[in-house]
């Protein structure tokens, strides 16, 4: 919503529901999140961490495409910026 703002619309490329809800951008968010604070901690290993930030991101994905509203979710941007629903919206 605050793209709105410095003038990007809600079906462009960083809009709402766009690149930053794609599984590209929940890979390369989950290897910051490992990369920065999980490298070397003795306790997780860094792919099971990565594993679960990778997750949690695209969860929030597909909870958003389970809904009846907005242009639905890029989830392959930026190799393809079509978006989609689940066939299932409850929410």
């Amino acid at each position: 919503m605050i793209g709105f703002r410095f003038g990007i619309h809600y079906g462009d490329f960083w809009g709402h529901r766009g690149f930053t809800h794609s599984l590209t951008f929940a890979a390369l968010l989950a290897g910051v999140v490992v990369g920065i604070w999980f490298r070397d901690s003795p306790a997780i290993r860094p792919a099971v961490m990565f594993l679960f930030m990778f997750l949690a991101t695209v969860s929030h994905s597909v909870l958003d495409a389970m809904t009846d509203g907005g242009l639905g979710v890029a989830f392959f941007s930026p190799f393809d910026n079509s978006r989609y629903f689940l066939p299932w919206r409850p929410i």
